[in-house]
């Protein structure tokens, strides 16, 4: 898997896209996960409280859906190779809010938990 620290973001969603990278690599390490088969791909889901992150096991190479009561978006390569961002919103201030509302909830939907998943054999 691509974690943050491989990724280089650049443009107007840059420091956004590395804190929902950030956001990923934590979900991943420390919350225990299963998956569904969805053709050859393992795919992953992260959230409750109205705030979902979709995500296959390719992470940056693939699709990365979000979900939020303001709006969804889709996060994915390029054919230039820059990650792209297309949402139900429109403009980059909307989309910015967009993804600062998914990371936020998302995390605090885990953070506030009050059981933690227990470590399992990988």
């Amino acid at each position: 898997m691509t974690t943050a620290n491989e990724r280089n973001f650049d443009g107007p969603f840059k420091d956004l896209l590395t804190d929902l990278a950030d956001l990923i690599d934590w979900l991943q390490k420390e919350h225990d996960k299963s998956y569904v088969k969805a053709g050859d791909n393992k795919v992953y889901a992260f959230g409750g409280d109205g705030y979902v992150v979709v995500l296959d096991e390719s992470v940056w190479n693939g699709v990365i859906e979000l979900i939020t009561p303001a709006g969804t978006g889709s996060i994915k390569p390029g054919e230039n190779g820059k990650i792209d961002l297309t949402s139900s919103v429109e403009g980059e201030k909307a989309q910015k809010e967009l993804l600062r509302e998914a990371i936020a909830g998302i995390r605090k939907y885990y953070e506030n938990r009050y059981w933690s998943t227990p470590a399992t054999a990988s």
